[in-house]
């Protein structure tokens, strides 16, 4: 048996997991599993003003946490930045405790210190460092309705 059609076969097969994995990789970049940060759509400019409201909504699909100010990516801008759950009738929620803010890279957990305010209806995050980098975190409640965390980032010039 010659060699030629064994090595054209495993090339077959090498290309086409080339193009599945290159379709993959196009496909998770476009559905949002990328790392990049969104544009800054927040910039504290005050300790007042760097509050990030947090309301949980309910279609039909489940309960969603979602900012009002759709606060996606904050600016910190040296300020503490402090999130609050705006109230709805029929919800009783708090921040986890532990986690209700949590940063996901080692280094955010590092940098940023967190903690609940008001019997865990606000959580505060604080950091002396001004490095203009961006920082993942989450945001996880617990109460009723049950709700899923929402995955925001946010940057400190």
């Amino acid at each position: 048996m010659s060699i030629l059609p064994l090595i054209c076969m495993r090339l077959r097969r090498v290309t086409l997991v080339g193009i599945v994995v290159g379709f993959l990789v196009s496909a998770c970049s476009t559905v949002g599993f990328s790392q990049t940060a969104p544009p800054v759509s927040a910039t504290c400019q005050s300790a007042q003003q760097c509050k990030v409201p947090v309301v949980v909504d309910c279609p039909s699909s489940g309960c969603v946490i979602t900012s009002p100010s759709k606060v996606h990516n904050i600016d910190a801008n040296g300020f503490d930045v402090v999130w609050e759950i705006v109230p709805k009738a029929g919800q009783s929620y708090t921040f986890k405790n532990p986690g209700g803010i949590f940063f996901k890279s080692a280094e955010g957990q590092q940098l940023f210190m967190c903690h609940p305010e008001a019997n865990g209806t606000r959580f505060s995050c604080h950091t002396n460092v001004k490095n203009a980098k961006p920082y993942e975190y989450g945001i996880e409640l617990v109460g009723t309705p049950p709700v899923s965390r929402l995955d925001p980032w946010v940057v400190n010039h």
